[in-house]
Order: structure tokens, then sequence, then C-alpha cells
């Protein structure tokens, strides 16, 4: 599974848990041809792409450090940018109505989140704006040996990194430490994501996606640190079966103050 299929995976998966692409309250604006959203950290773009096709009015900007942006043709009404957050996005102050980003928990130090991250959203977004951060607590809930003993070993690397592998538990104090979204309401949803057949098709392919993870993250430094004999594709789809194992992901979004 490559970087596309295992990005494509990892949306349609996240997608399913929530029953949605979004959770914010915009659907007095969605509909709007002035209304401006941005994805940061959009990868190849697949949630723009089906956000772009289920609501064709809105203007859509999607960046990322990297250009993965897709070489398809893509709606007339989506842009590719390639920025670094933390060095300031290049949009005037309240220029976007939703912001939203996923999966970027492992892409900031502590540091990052605390003095760059919500700041700057909070600067591009624009009063009455919603903003929506999704990411997974990066700890297996009845894993078993292998999944425990790959866990342990990731959340040791990102930690002597500065990154906090469990920032989505702090997510609400930090998004609450801005002004501009301090009086706001922080509205928060927990899902439980299984991982194997035991939960039927989102389970199976739930363990799928993260056992094939797994295995890319074993090729790189983790992987000196964590050795095993055993394939990991079928270890992992054993364990994650006989330890019904799962895990949760949680989505945090605000109305910037008017």
């Amino acid at each position: 599974m490559d970087f596309d299929e295992r990005e494509h995976l990892g949306h349609i998966l996240m997608r399913e848990v929530f029953e949605n692409n979004f959770s914010s309250h915009i659907h007095d604006i969605i509909s709007n041809r002035d209304t401006k959203i941005l994805d940061i950290g959009c990868g190849s773009g697949f949630w723009l792409t089906e956000m772009a096709a289920d609501f064709p009015k809105p203007s859509y900007v999607g960046i990322d450090m990297l250009p993965v942006f897709p070489t398809s043709t893509v709606p007339s009404n989506i842009t590719f940018q390639q920025h670094n957050l933390l060095n300031g996005l290049p949009f005037e102050d309240n220029t976007f109505d939703f912001i939203h980003m996923q999966s970027l928990f492992c892409d900031f130090t502590e540091l990052q989140w605390e003095t760059i991250v919500y700041k700057e959203l909070a600067r591009i977004l624009k009063p009455g704006g919603w903003m929506e951060i999704c990411d997974p607590e990066f700890e297996f809930c009845n894993g078993g040996p292998t999944a425990n003993r790959i866990s342990s070993a990731v959340c040791t690397y990102l930690r002597s990194r500065n990154v906090d592998p469990l920032i989505v538990q702090r997510h609400r104090s930090l998004i609450e430490s801005i002004p501009s979204f301090s009086t706001s309401t922080v509205y928060h949803e927990k899902r439980h994501f299984p991982l194997g057949s035991y939960a039927n098709k989102l389970g199976i392919l739930g363990g799928y996606h993260i056992s094939k993870s797994c295995r890319d993250i074993l090729k790189g430094p983790i992987g000196k640190i964590v050795k095993l004999d055993v394939d990991i594709n079928d270890e992992l789809a054993r364990e994650f079966d006989s330890h019904k194992t799962y895990f949760y992901v949680h989505r945090f979004y605000v109305q910037k103050k008017k």
C-alpha cells in the first residue's frame, strides 16, 4: 500500500467513524459562494475533493509542507499551496470561514502547539468562523504484546523529539488559551475506532490500515528499537482479533468570537 492509498484509506476510515467529513456548525454557510475553507496538511487532497463534490459553491485551499498534491484534474474551486504553518501562512487576518486539520498530532512539538499553531489558525480565521481539529489518541486499548511494544517505542521516540503523542488530551485547554476562543464553547466528540475482524468491515479495514502503518514505521529509526521476528501484518491481525483492540479518535471544533 503506497502513500496515497494509505492516506485515502485513513480518510475513509475517519469519515466512517464520525459518519461525516466535519462536525462544525457550518451548514448555514457551506452553500455560499463567498465561503472560504482551508485544509491544513491536506496531503493528496482527498478530504478537499470530497467536500468540493458534496458542497461545490465554496472555494477551497489545501496546504501541505510537501508537494504531494494530486496531479489529476481537480475541481476549479480547489487550489493547493506548499507552505509550512510554522513559518506563518501567507493569508491575511480573518480570511477563512472554516479551517480543518486532521491527524497532524505528530507534526508539531509541544512548544509549537503552545506558541504557534493555534495562534496562527486563530489569526487567519474570520470572526464567527469555525476551526476543527481531529486527532487520535496514540495508545491501543486492549492491545496485545506486539502492538503495545510498537506503541511504546513510537511514544518514546516522539517524546525524545519533544512531540507529545497524547497531545489530543491537551487540545481543549490549548484552544481555550487563545483569546479569540476563550469565551467560546469548545465542542468535543470522542469515537471508538475498532481494529480487527471482530468489528466487521470497519474493523477489518482499520486493522489493515494500522498494521500497514506499523510496518512502515518499523522501516525507520523505530525499527532499530523494536526487533520483531514475526510477520508484522499477521501478528497484529491475530492480536487485534484475540484482544479486541481499539483506540479513540477525537474531534474538537470551536467558533471564533464575532
